[in-house]
């Protein structure tokens, strides 16, 4: 019988197929059932097929346990001021396994550091409030109390226990409106518009990385 895969895993190599990872763990694959090409698209299958004949995926991969894992697409990648790349989409699926986040964006692109704009689920958080005591008159109050801030401070650092020191967040805010088509920040499949999200927010992200800087 087959060996259960590990959720999360795309699964075994199958037989007569060879991997290795290039520039930024990008997953290459060689093997006879590997497309030779692109139909009469010579430029197309020189740039994804090198010499040696390894297919350039375009997603970036690990191994673990014989098993494939896929974390981003190379296009996808952020890339710090420090020079180490970062899979956003990686580390937002990680928070928004927990029942405390509703949406998550991670900002990172030529920052000195990972942060992210959290949307909590507020019908958990408002129970949770309720049960500790917690007084509060809006949603920007709720996001601001101590008690909050410090509930997903520790929620996130145990989501993000397996990431490397340089992909963990260390900085973020919750704000009190979730990100929504109307607004232009989600598209018609409910995925989100970076771009839209960092201009709507760019005072806030901004303040992140200056309060790092002033030590606040």
């Amino acid at each position: 019988m087959d060996k259960p895969v590990t959720l999360g895993s795309v699964g075994r190599l199958i037989e007569g197929i060879e991997i290795k990872f290039g520039e930024n763990d990008e997953v290459l694959l060689r093997g006879k059932t590997i497309t030779p090409g692109y139909y009469l698209r010579e430029s197309e299958t020189k740039e994804a097929i090198n010499a040696e004949g390894w297919f350039h995926t375009g997603d970036a991969g690990y191994m673990k346990n014989g098993e494939l894992f896929l974390r981003e697409r190379i296009k996808d990648l952020f890339k710090t001021s420090n020079g180490k790349y970062i899979a956003p989409q990686m580390i937002e699926s990680k928070l928004v396994l927990d029942k405390f986040f509703d949406q998550a964006v991670v900002v990172a692109n030529e920052r000195k550091f990972v942060s992210a704009l959290v949307v909590p689920d507020y019908k958990v958080l408002e129970a949770y409030a309720k049960d500790h005591a917690i007084a509060f008159q809006s949603r920007e109050e709720l996001c601001n109390h101590p008690a909050i801030k410090k509930l997903y401070t520790e929620r996130i650092d145990t989501l993000q226990q397996d990431l490397a020191p340089y992909e963990k967040i260390k900085r973020f805010i919750l704000l009190p409106d979730a990100f929504t088509m109307a607004n232009g920040e989600l598209t018609n499949t409910l995925k989100v518009r970076r771009r839209v999200v960092y201009e709507h927010y760019a005072a806030q992200i901004d303040k992140i990385y200056a309060d790092a800087e002033a030590g606040k």
